[in-house]
């Protein structure tokens, strides 16, 4: 008799960063040293200790029974307590998850963004570049590659304390940072593009694209 057929597990959308690093910079950047935090752990950490729902609500909200959402949290917060304690980088990477919308990634410059359903992206609106995948598809390419191998393109660190502004990467929309609120979390109003910090290495890429 086959095993039951792993269900996915629901967001509403990907994670607002890409990963964390030690202030301090001491750490180790080879693969067997960076913790990988899975979509679904990043969400069950946002549902229980983020928004403070109870472990059966969010385990709706994610469409599993509540004990798999017990597992899913459970190995989310101790990864995050390895990263800590031992010092190193946490990496927000795979996992077995689906999105309740179309989310798109461009694999040159980085950008995420949302299309309306049932339309397809054939070019980044940042760049113009063609090399543009469903974030799903992205997802399951690095779950079914070996851990440790290759990570997708397009990584930024953004973020410079918690002054500045958030733009949007196409129209250059801002909006003031707000501290404890990550710039990827907002969506431009006019663009449906995640906004970056104005002084990111994202950003500077995206200007430096603009210039050639």
């Amino acid at each position: 008799m086959s095993p039951r057929p792993k269900r996915r597990r629901i967001l509403s959308e990907p994670p607002s960063v890409s990963g964390f690093v030690p202030e301090s910079g001491d750490y180790s950047s080879a693969a067997g040293d960076t913790v990988v935090l899975h979509f679904e752990e990043y969400e069950a950490i946002k549902l229980a200790d983020y928004e403070q729902l109870t472990q059966l609500e969010a385990s709706k909200r994610m469409h599993v029974s509540r004990p798999t959402f017990t597992r899913i949290y459970d190995s989310a917060r101790k990864k995050v307590a390895k990263a800590f304690i031992e010092n190193k980088r946490i990496s927000i990477e795979g996992g077995h998850v689906a999105f309740d919308a179309d989310w798109y990634r461009c694999e040159n410059c980085g950008s995420v963004f949302k299309r309306k359903s049932g339309k397809k992206a054939g070019h980044c609106p940042v760049c113009g570049g063609d090399n543009v995948i469903p974030l799903q598809q992205a997802v399951n390419n690095f779950s079914e590659k070996v851990r440790g191998a290759g990570r997708g393109g397009g990584r930024f660190r953004g973020g410079r304390g918690v002054a500045g502004f958030c733009i949007c990467p196409k129209c250059d929309e801002r909006v003031e940072h707000a501290a404890g609120v990550p710039c990827g979390s907002l969506l431009c109003p006019h663009c449906n593009i995640r906004m970056v910090r104005e002084d990111s290495e994202h950003y500077q890429y995206i200007l430096n694209k603009r210039k050639k």
